[in-house]
């Protein structure tokens, strides 16, 4: 299947799902991985409807004392990474993405932890379906420090069933809901 159609597909299931007890889970399981504790410093998105909520991962970041830093798009094929906190002021871009207003951008190798968004998990490879921009996988073709993302039921597949392509970047740890 291409990646349109699965991002079809998966779109259409995650308009109605009831992820909480999911999440509740997957959130205390990112906070006790190693990768978590010895962060200085976390990359993540401002979710939409659409995504697990990363309020509570920002919260938590925050009051652990550990800078956070959210994306902002800069041109087709760029976007920063701009330190976050309750005083950065927001706007929603064209693609309905809340982002810095301003901030200086922080060289991405400087963030120790990167929670990846993604639409689907594959999890025999660790790949990932993103949105379809090719941000992510820009940035973490150098990347060197670790990427965790968080995968619900509805984002979690046994295999891919999209198209992976040779750009395509994997995540290094999935933490899933498979947990009934």
């Amino acid at each position: 299947m291409d990646k349109s159609a699965a991002r079809s597909e998966i779109l259409n299931k995650l308009k109605n799902l009831d992820n909480r007890e999911d999440v509740q889970y997957l959130y205390n399981q990112l906070f006790e991985t190693d990768e978590w504790i010895a962060a200085t410093s976390i990359g993540v998105t401002l979710s939409t409807d659409i995504e697990i909520d990363t309020n509570p991962i920002i919260e938590k970041a925050l009051s652990d004392n550990k800078r956070v830093y959210v994306p902002k798009v800069i041109n087709k094929s760029d976007m920063d990474f701009i330190e976050y906190n309750h005083e950065t002021e927001l706007f929603v871009n064209k693609m309905g993405i809340s982002e810095p207003v301003g901030g200086q951008g922080i060289d991405v190798d400087d963030i120790d932890l990167l929670i990846v968004p993604g639409m689907a998990f594959d999890m025999s490879n660790n790949n990932r379906l993103g949105y379809g921009g090719g941000y992510y996988d820009r940035v973490l073709v150098d990347y060197p420090g670790n990427t965790i993302a968080l995968a619900d039921r509805i984002r979690m597949y046994e295999k891919s069933i999209w198209k992976v392509d040779e750009f395509d970047q994997q995540v290094e740890t999935i933490i899933h809901s498979n947990f009934k």
